[in-house]
């Protein structure tokens, strides 16, 4: 599992082109650096290599050996590529909306509540789980039954959870 990460500044948007444009097109460019460095393959814009999962999650049409994901939130753009099924996503730290903890399991809720730092808990947390349903392909209707604790082990899963430039946090899965 390889995670690559491209961090931007929002202010050279005025003006010029919608943030959500961006994020897309700087994912998709993450995503093919990622896959010519950790694979060594050139795709360009113009392939049709890209499938999309029931649910959404995309995928190489044309190699089912290779998995990759992505995701954004402002200010950074995030890719994991592997040769197992993987998932990442990505979050600025920032207060939570209360009524989100209903969402969340008990043991989930009682690990954010009693963290000193809750936002970054909660963050930690909600990652994690979209982290795993993005790795699963189940996309949101998985989201309240999957149960996750940072530092606690997943079944059948391996993840790494950091905090990039002490604003963000990104949780990276693949399947063991």
């Amino acid at each position: 599992m390889q995670i690559y990460l491209e961090s931007y500044d929002r202010e050279i948007f005025q003006n010029k082109m919608p943030e959500n444009d961006y994020q897309h097109e700087a994912g998709w460019q993450l995503v093919q650096f990622a896959l010519s460095e950790s694979f060594g393959m050139k795709i360009s814009k113009d392939e049709a290599w890209l499938n999309f999962g029931e649910a959404g999650k995309p995928y190489l049409s044309n190699r089912p050996d290779i998995h990759f994901n992505l995701s954004h939130t402002s200010g950074l753009v995030t890719c994991v590529v592997g040769s197992r099924p993987v998932g990442i996503d990505a979050e600025k730290i920032r207060s939570f909306p209360w009524a989100v903890l209903r969402k969340l399991t008990e043991k989930e809720r009682i690990y954010i509540l009693s963290s000193e730092k809750q936002d970054e808990a909660f963050m930690r947390v909600w990652t994690m789980k979209e982290a795993c349903i993005k790795l699963t392909g189940e996309g949101l209707a998985a989201f309240e039954r999957t149960e996750c604790i940072p530092g606690q082990p997943l079944p059948g899963i391996r993840y790494r959870q950091f905090i990039w430039q002490g604003m963000y946090v990104v949780t990276a899965m693949e399947t063991l």
